[in-house]
């Protein structure tokens, strides 16, 4: 006799949990969708980059963003190839978000020596230690907040930055 309303409020408790469970699984997908929809696209930046009309290998290119909070998306950092040519990237891949950018510049070179320029630190043979280098890109395209160099990445367009940086 007590049987049939024991089931019944268990269909209905096992009822108003799986209602409950779905509408927090539907809560759950749509903030994930509108979480994964937040990243900025990024745009690819190509280019070429000289000192004082000579390309360098390894000449080091850096954009960071000036109407944007620095993030994965908006902080890029490149390299020259031997004619100049740029690869930049984000740590969030290859490019970077739209919007204007402030660009800085380095340049090393081994002091005493044929060589045109080094690249990383990591690039320095451990037992060289007389091995001496020299920043060669002159102020304030060195400089992060001093530089005069800006660019704007734009979404509807190419994003080609060319730039001779004068030499000192």
């Amino acid at each position: 006799m007590h049987r049939p309303r024991l089931q019944e409020s268990r269909r209905i408790i096992h009822r108003y949990i799986t209602v409950k469970m779905q509408r927090l699984l539907l809560v759950l997908v749509v903030c994930s969708v509108l979480a994964g929809c937040g990243d900025p696209q990024l745009y690819p930046v190509t280019g070429k980059v000289t000192l004082g009309g000579k390309p360098y290998d390894r000449l080091l290119v850096y954009f960071h963003p000036i109407d944007q909070k620095p993030s994965r998306f908006t902080i890029g950092v490149g390299e020259t190839s031997k004619d100049g040519v740029l690869t930049l990237r984000s740590t969030a891949g290859n490019g970077l978000a739209a919007g204007k950018y402030r660009v800085s510049f380095q340049c090393y070179v081994v002091q005493g020596s044929s060589k045109q320029s080094v690249g990383l630190a990591s690039d320095k043979p451990d037992d060289d230690r007389s091995l001496v280098t020299k920043d060669i890109v002159p102020e304030p395209y060195g400089s992060a907040e001093d530089s005069p160099v800006e660019f704007e990445i734009r979404s509807d367009g190419d994003n080609r930055f060319s730039y001779d940086i004068p030499s000192g």
